[in-house]
């Protein structure tokens, strides 16, 4: 599948990898095209060309239904798997694997000074969605081992700080973070 970034939200991402996997399905990428990076693979299960490039329209006619119908998972339920805790979650995705991986000790002193970066270089309104999905994720009301797993999943490869639990340091990130911040000129 082609890699790119959709605009429109998750609306316009499913409306644009629904028409990718119709093109792909339609004319395949060559290995070139596959290398230069301009597509990614399918993996080679074993089944015939025609066989998979049925799979792929039933996936694309899968998505259509789903973007028509307005259907989604209600709001309560727990993501299973890691690209629906990635796709209910993106901000918090996005913060977790870029600022909480194995190498934050060689950039940061501690937790809050990668917070404090997070802050500092990324627009307020994604500051503003990232406060909303953690409170979104509290809100399920999981247990520790639950919220442990949502930060794994979602890309943290740390433990919170030693004064907190997985769920208080998140509660702890988005009270931090939900401040009001004038701007001078």
């Amino acid at each position: 599948m082609r890699s790119c970034a959709a605009p429109g939200g998750p609306a316009g991402a499913l409306s644009v990898a629904e028409q990718q996997l119709r093109d792909y399905a339609h004319n395949p990428p060559g290995r070139l095209r596959r290398r230069l990076g301009e597509f990614y693979p399918v993996p080679d299960v074993g089944l015939p060309e025609a066989s998979i490039q049925r799979w792929l329209l039933l996936l694309a006619d899968h998505i259509k239904l789903s973007i028509e119908g307005g259907e989604a998972p209600r709001p309560s339920v727990l993501p299973e798997t890691r690209w629906e805790w990635h796709a209910r979650f993106p901000e918090l995705g996005q913060l977790l694997g870029g600022w909480f991986s194995q190498d934050m000790a060689d950039e940061f002193s501690d937790h809050a000074a990668a917070i404090r970066d997070y802050d500092g270089a990324t627009d307020r309104s994604l500051v503003a969605r990232l406060v909303g999905e953690i409170r979104e994720l509290l809100a399920l009301g999981l247990g520790e081992d639950e919220h442990a797993l949502a930060v794994a999943e979602l890309g943290m490869e740390l433990d919170p700080p030693t004064q907190h639990s997985t769920g208080s340091w998140l509660a702890s990130v988005a009270d931090g973070l939900s401040g009001f911040r004038p701007e001078y000129a």
